[in-house]
């Protein structure tokens, strides 16, 4: 648990440390360790904030969040940022669809493309009784079109980029190239691990994301072409 903890100590403390706090953060984790240490790290700040602590599997949580969200009507509108950070690509794409088809929500979202679909795409493909990829997608026929389409095994994370873009416009978010999802690789060994990819309803979210990205050490990317090119 320590590498884990020090990645969520990070994550949680950088988000209460913003210049402009948000007004009420809310935290899913089905882990009933991180949500204690969540806890922990919360109760020793010097500042107050509204935190709700939700431990349950997020693609069960859905209600709860909302229950949680702040109220907002025609006088009082509501922003939300989402940051999805799965030990896994086992998302299911109904969540976005929930949250993002009801809120205004940027979502940033880790996408486990390296350790987890490309490590195992072989087994996610030929077992069809598997739902992972489709499940993180929004499309059940995936695996006939990437057999169809004769690509190289090399084209895998492009492919899976583009499709999750398409789930994502169809719910109203603006279109990201695959070349606006930031790779992220074991420096020394130059291992892609997963893909960072931000999502909003409005051009300027995207425009706040390649600024980011332009401002990043380039020694998180490495300089390098992203997977699949």
């Amino acid at each position: 648990m320590a590498e884990t903890d020090e990645i969520v100590e990070t994550t949680v403390m950088s988000a209460f440390r913003v210049r402009d706090p948000f007004t009420k953060y809310i935290f899913v984790d089905n882990d009933r360790r991180c949500i204690e240490a969540l806890e922990g790290r919360i109760s020793a700040l010097d500042d107050e904030h509204d935190v709700s602590l939700i431990r349950r599997d997020v693609r069960e949580a859905v209600p709860e969040i909302i229950r949680a969200m702040p109220r907002y009507g025609p006088d009082r509108g509501l922003l939300s940022f989402c940051f999805v950070d799965p030990f896994s690509a086992e998302l299911d794409f109904n969540v976005f669809r929930q949250l993002g088809g009801r809120y205004k929500m940027d979502f940033l979202i880790l996408l486990m493309l390296g350790r987890d679909v490309r490590t195992n795409f072989k087994r996610y493909f030929e077992d069809e009784s598997d739902t992972r990829v489709a499940n993180l997608i929004d499309d059940p026929e995936w695996r006939s079109e990437w057999a169809a389409s004769g690509r190289p095994s090399r084209h895998l994370i492009r492919f899976v980029l583009k499709k999750f873009d398409a789930a994502m416009t169809r719910i109203g978010y603006q279109s990201a190239r695959p070349d606006e999802a930031h790779p992220i690789r074991l420096i020394d060994r130059n291992v892609f691990l997963y893909s960072l990819v931000l999502y909003s309803k409005d051009r300027l979210g995207q425009r706040f994301w390649e600024a980011t990205r332009s401002g990043l050490d380039p020694q998180l990317g490495l300089g390098l072409p992203a997977p699949g090119d």
